[in-house]
């Protein structure tokens, strides 16, 4: 099987799971100018790897697209909303030709004693 094409078995996933980054993103005013603690969790389907395929990172759809794509997107325009940072954050990725479809779970930890969040599904349109 070529690496573009998606067998029976269905497409490849990877994933970043847990990474912990501090934001400034929030609507209510005490979480203005105050950095939180937002947890990441992200699975990305993309194209399957052929066994006969190089052995290099440019093989693949890098961990490093995601990693990126989220501190960007931290970096730049302040959010309110974690359903706006979610939905953004998939738009980036799947703007990528090697991505067909990305899971993304936000949490932020320094709200309530557990964690409360948001996951979204987003498929590419190709």
């Amino acid at each position: 099987m070529r690496g573009s094409e998606v067998g029976a078995a269905g497409p490849d996933r990877i994933f970043l799971r847990d990474h912990v980054a501090e934001v400034e993103i929030g609507a209510y005013p005490e979480e203005f100018g105050r950095p939180q603690r937002l947890r990441f969790s992200v699975e990305l389907d993309v194209q399957p790897f052929a066994a006969d395929a190089p052995d290099e990172e440019g093989s693949v759809v890098s961990y490093d697209l995601i990693l990126h794509a989220i501190r960007d997107l931290a970096e730049g325009s302040r959010m309110k909303l974690l359903e706006t940072f979610a939905a953004r954050l998939a738009a980036r990725l799947l703007a990528h030709r090697g991505v067909l479809a990305a899971r993304i779970r936000i949490e932020k930890l320094d709200r309530v004693s557990g964690s409360l969040g948001v996951e979204i599904e987003r498929r590419a349109l190709r």
